[in-house]
C-alpha cells in the first residue's frame, strides 16, 4: 500500500496555512509609494516604539487631516487626526493591523474617528449616526 510520508503531509498543511495567509488585512493606502502630501506636518509625532516608518494621508474633511502611520512589520497600526486650526490639538491612537474591522476610535473635544480596514462593511456604523469620509475612516460628534 503506498502511503504519503509524514513530511509530504505536514507540507502540504503548511502550504494550506500559508496561502490562508495571504489575503492582507489593513490597509491598501500602504501599498502605494508614498508622496509629499504624507508628510506628518512639523510637530506631529508618531509613536516610538514601535518606529512607524510608514505614514500616509487618507482624508481632509472638514478642516481636518486624517493620516495612518503604520510600522514595518505591519502589526500596529495608528490613526492621527491634525486639525487645520494650529491652536487646536493633535490626537492619535493606535491599534492592531491583525483584525478585520475597526482598528481603533479616537476621541477629541469635538469629534471621535474610527479606522477601519478596507473592505469593512460600514452600513451598521453609519446608521449609528457614523459619517464616512474615506473608505477607512468614518467621524461622528461627540
Amino acid at each position: 500500500m503506498n502511503r504519503p510520508s509524514l513530511p509530504v503531509i505536514a507540507a502540504i498543511g503548511v502550504a494550506i496555512l500559508l496561502g490562508g495567509c495571504s489575503t492582507p488585512v489593513g490597509l491598501k493606502a500602504f501599498q502605494r509609494d508614498p508622496a509629499s502630501q504624507d508628510q506628518l506636518p512639523a510637530g506631529v509625532d508618531v509613536p516610538d516604539n514601535p518606529k512607524m516608518e510608514n505614514v500616509r494621508l487618507l482624508a481632509n474633511a472638514d478642516g481636518v487631516r486624517y493620516y495612518a502611520a503604520q510600522a514595518e512589520e505591519s502589526a500596529l497600526t495608528c490613526l492621527i487626526k491634525v486639525p487645520s486650526d494650529t491652536t487646536a490639538m493633535s490626537v492619535a491612537g493606535c491599534g492592531s493591523s491583525t483584525v478585520t474591522g475597526q482598528i481603533l476610535t479616537i476621541s477629541s473635544a469635538d469629534a471621535t474617528a474610527t479606522l477601519v480596514t478596507d473592505g469593512f462593511e460600514t452600513k451598521e456604523l453609519e446608521g449609528q449616526g457614523w459619517r464616512k469620509i474615506q473608505e477607512n475612516i468614518l467621524v461622528g460628534r461627540r
